[in-house]
């Protein structure tokens, strides 16, 4: 298996580069790439980490899963990509150079290429055509905000009216949901079709590998941005080390997977999130990962003087993956992401192109 100049035998592990976009001075900006590849054949599981620059606990999780030990007992290979984001993880930065925009929300559209490119959407193509040839999972490691728990997210499977109930559809979403299921931790369900496609989250890679290559996928979200949570990580090892073996790639001897998160899970959630329609200071009421039932206050808005202008209450049971960093709040802004109780949410959805 070759990926860039990584090239992998059987049994062993291979590291190089694959070239995302030259410079204008001379030089190519690369991304590291590691293989783990086993004696004997089957799926091929890609990991790819640090795509918004300032998350990078997806990089530790990369470097102790692709090890000489997983060759010798692998079926199939694993492809870890340590920086899908170079220059933002030199920065610290979410962005790359190459866009001001978020750089997850620019791989291919399952509805055709745009008239134009940015650099960083020709970037984000010449990674994605690799995964196309290669992956039959994937899984993409990212942070939420400082303080979050760790959770993943199910994309939103988006089809043409009438083909819900195709094969390889409910092929795709079983499949989805069994690596999911294997990972370990929480699961929140994407945002419904149309705030999908306004927001291009199916443009992100996860939602581009279920909507246009129609490859298994999800993003995992190792708890806060920044910094290296040792136990997230350690959990998020096990987690990955289970979906191989969901997979088939290992032994099914099954890890328990620690809890990192202790995350209500006594229903289905969808994510989503909560304003404030008052300027103000936060002052949060539930920490992320606590139950809150509807009409619950989750945080207020205060005057300078502490006084309370306004409280923000739970729209339905759930609970608060994360608040946005710093208290100050402006009038209509976003205080946190919040995930809601969703039951009979079915994550394949008809999209009118």
């Amino acid at each position: 298996m070759r990926i860039g100049t990584a090239e992998a035998r059987k049994g062993g592990v291979a590291k190089g580069y694959v070239d995302l976009v030259s410079f204008p001075t001379g030089g190519t900006e690369k991304a590291p790439v590691m293989i783990a590849r086993g004696e004997e054949d089957g799926p091929t599981l890609w990991l790819t980490a640090n795509l918004h620059g300032n998350e990078v606990a997806g990089i530790p999780v990369v470097h102790r899963i692709v090890t000489e030990e997983l060759a010798e007992r692998l079926r199939g290979a694993v492809v870890g990509v340590v920086t899908l984001n170079p220059s933002g993880l030199r920065s610290a930065e979410r962005t790359s150079h190459y866009d001001s925009r978020d750089p997850n929300r620019l791989f291919p559209d399952f509805r055709g290429e745009s008239v134009t490119q940015s650099t960083q959407e020709l970037i984000n193509k010449r990674i994605f055509r690799h995964i196309e040839r290669t992956a039959d999972a994937l899984i993409d490691l990212h942070c939420s905000n400082i303080g979050s728990v760790p959770f993943s997210i199910r994309d939103r499977v988006l089809v043409p009216p009438g083909e819900e109930d195709a094969p390889e559809i409910r092929e795709l979403t079983e499949m989805r949901d069994a690596v999911v299921d294997a990972f370990g931790f929480a699961a929140v369900n994407g945002s419904g079709a149309a705030r999908t496609v306004e927001e291009d989250l199916h443009r992100s890679l996860s939602g581009a590998c279920v909507n246009k290559a129609r490859v298994p996928a999800f993003t995992a979200e190792l708890g806060s941005d920044y910094i290296v949570e040792r136990e997230v990580v350690d959990a998020a090892v096990v987690g990955v080390r289970n979906v191989m073996r969901e997979l088939g790639m290992l032994d099914r001897d099954y890890e328990g997977v620690p809890n990192v998160g202790d995350v209500p899970d006594e229903f289905p959630t969808r994510r989503t999130s909560l304003s404030s329609p008052v300027s103000g200071l936060l002052r949060k009421r539930v920490e992320p990962g606590e139950l809150v039932h509807e009409g619950d206050a989750v945080a207020d808005i205060t005057d300078s003087f502490g006084e309370t202008k306004h409280v923000v209450e739970a729209p339905r049971d759930g609970w608060v993956t994360s608040f946005q960093l710093g208290m100050g709040v402006e009038e209509g802004s976003l205080i946190s992401y919040y995930a809601e109780r969703a039951e009979d949410d079915s994550l394949i959805e008809t999209y009118e192109q």
